[in-house]
């Protein structure tokens, strides 16, 4: 290839690289142009959709678009992940999803429709709920380390419901030492009302489940599972705490979009999003979930898809 012809393929080459990245930037200027969609994998009423109308009313107030929330349940959210990883990468579909739709279902569900390493994009971190364990009111015990005295002197009992739950117990067993025996149930409230009656000797679940047991005085947390104690109920320990270091497991909601969105268009989502969650009337609906709001970058938010993947992958398969 001599000179000329090697220059001239540069100059097409880099006139193709300035039309698309100028083409990107017309659409992000551009957007929203239809009606934006945000699915939600759980039905109407539940906290993941709360939080999405939530942020819907903001962000169609800031665009002066239509902003609608679709429920499509069922398949442990497989449903409506493959729905947004299949949709048009032109930011009219966002995803209201939890950490248990990207992290925990890929890890769980066999043969996913789409690949969970690369379906997505990160677009903002929304919000966190730690879980926690709670003892009935009546226990003795103080510390985690009594709570594992006392399993090796009697049986235990412990309720959670869903997915979530029962791991972070099989975990809990496994780094602590723990003797105790899971019963399933169908949501927290069930667990709780067996706890108050003696029927179990402790609930793992989120901790904004828990708190209104522990107001009412029908139980006591005893440690949340996060590195970090919860806004919520700083006077609660961790149980990294309690010397069990690696000990960090919670929920998450965040926002995110198809992989193939263009720059361009995710940094536009995420400054309206970030905007949206520093609303009051925003900020109000998730509070009353017992959710603090938090925005963070789409790298930030794609990282930390990507290491609760792998971490949970790794627990489902050590199990």
């Amino acid at each position: 290839m001599n000179l000329v012809t090697f220059t001239r393929r540069c100059r097409h080459h880099l006139i193709a690289a300035l039309c698309m990245t100028a083409a990107m930037a017309a659409q992000a200027t551009d957007f929203p142009s239809k009606t934006v969609r945000i699915i939600v994998s759980f039905t109407p009423g539940a906290a993941p959709d709360i939080v999405a109308r939530a942020l819907g009313d903001a962000l169609a107030k800031k665009w002066g678009t239509a902003v609608i929330v679709e429920n499509k349940t069922g398949a442990d959210g497989v449903i409506a992940s493959d729905a947004v990883a299949k949709a048009a990468p032109d930011g009219h579909t966002l995803y209201l999803a939890t950490m248990g739709n990207l992290a925990l279902a890929p890890a769980t569900v066999e043969r996913l429709p789409y690949d969970a390493a690369t379906a997505f994009r990160g677009v903002s971190f929304v919000a966190g709920n730690p879980f926690a364990v709670m003892l009935g009111n009546g226990s003795p015990v103080k510390t985690v380390e009594e709570l594992v005295q006392l399993s090796r002197k009697k049986p235990l009992t412990y309720g959670s419901a869903g997915t979530l739950g029962p791991l972070i117990g099989a975990q809990l067993v496994r780094q602590t030492g723990l003797d105790v025996t899971y019963i399933p149930y169908k949501g927290a409230q069930p667990a709780l009302m067996d706890l108050a009656g003696g029927q179990i000797d402790m609930v793992i679940a989120d901790l904004p489940s828990l708190l209104p047991t522990q107001r009412q005085g029908r139980g006591r947390i005893l440690a949340v599972t996060t590195k970090t104690r919860s806004k919520l109920a700083p006077e609660v320990p961790t149980l990294v705490e309690a010397g069990f270091k690696d000990f960090d497991f919670s929920t998450w909601y965040a926002v995110v979009v198809p992989a193939k969105t263009p720059d361009a268009l995710v940094d536009k989502l995420h400054a309206d999003v970030s905007d949206a969650l520093t609303q009051t009337d925003v900020v109000q609906r998730l509070l009353t979930l017992g959710m603090t709001p938090q925005a963070s970058t789409p790298k930030a938010m794609d990282d930390l898809i990507k290491r609760d993947l792998a971490q949970w992958s790794r627990i489902v398969r050590d199990k």
